[in-house]
């Protein structure tokens, strides 16, 4: 959301005791240049680590900060640079809470993904950045992604979470990897009826029963643009630290679920682990990160 809010509440501020708009906002050209346009965090973490080379934003909805991963591993790949720094950030605006609430999907209480009362999403903000460098020699590395855009509805899943799916299995197809390899997926798990069961779903025909899951967005809310970084770096910290989070808040799980749910948190060997994102417009993405041998 970049300045939204800001705008938002400059607009505030302009409008004449009359009520009618007779003149410009008073934001300088500037503060949209450098604040607003959603090119501005990139280029901010650009000139701040003075960094070389290509710089762009990825928007895709709640997907956003998983997908700059995809895309800076093509980059490395393609000779384009030799490592990037990815990240994401989000930010609290009024249209971005009214926006939920128009769709029916706020909580009025912390979110509890899975839990059978669930009744609706916690809006979050975070920012986050990790450094992915292929000659490094760190104890996690990237080892597979997967993206798909099943376009089924501007703001709904699709309800057999179909493009969920299709970037999970592709995740595990680039780290060549059996279903069985990944000890832990951190799922995108919002709280919402429709998200949490179309996710459920995708997990079954992606993994089947067996795969140990949870959904970390209990401490966090859903921080939209932030999120896959937030649980990216969630899942890395799970591996490198040998723990597996559970589900805040979730005290009775949804007994139609098919997905093995962790609802407490305990150490666990973790070698490999799947981080899921899914954002409006059926933007996905599923990222595996692995033990470094």
């Amino acid at each position: 959301t970049s300045g939204v809010l800001a705008t938002e509440l400059a607009y505030r501020e302009w409008r004449s005791p009359s009520g009618f708009d007779d003149a410009p906002p008073p934001l300088s050209p500037a503060f949209y240049r450098d604040r607003h346009c959603m090119y501005a965090v990139a280029d901010f973490v650009r000139t701040w680590l003075d960094l070389r080379g290509p710089a762009m934003t990825v928007s895709t909805a709640c997907s956003s900060s998983a997908k700059v991963f995809a895309q800076a591993a093509r980059a490395i790949a393609a000779g384009i640079c030799d490592a990037a720094v990815v990240g994401g950030v989000d930010s609290l605006t009024l249209s971005t809470l009214y926006g939920f609430h128009s769709l029916g999907l706020l909580s009025r209480r912390p979110c509890a993904p899975f839990d059978a009362n669930r009744d609706g999403i916690s809006i979050g903000e975070a920012a986050g950045f990790a450094l992915l460098d292929p000659s490094a020699s760190g104890p996690v590395a990237l080892t597979g992604y997967g993206e798909s855009c099943d376009g089924y509805h501007m703001s709904s899943p699709h309800p057999q979470g179909a493009g969920a799916a299709m970037a999970m299995r592709d995740a595990l197809a680039m780290a060549a990897l059996p279903p069985e390899a990944i000890d832990y997926v951190n799922l995108h798990g919002t709280g919402s009826r429709a998200n949490d069961e179309a996710e459920d779903l995708a997990v079954a025909a992606a993994f089947g029963a067996g795969v140990q899951a949870g959904s970390t967005k209990g401490w966090t809310g859903h921080t939209l643009g932030a999120a896959g970084i937030t649980e990216a770096l969630l899942t890395v910290m799970a591996i490198g630290d040998g723990w597996r989070p559970g589900t805040l808040h979730c005290r009775v799980l949804d007994p139609t679920m098919q997905t093995r749910i962790a609802m407490t948190s305990r150490a666990a060997v973790i070698r490999h682990a799947m981080s899921n994102s899914f954002g409006f417009g059926g933007n996905n993405c599923s990222l595996i990160f692995s033990a470094s041998a």
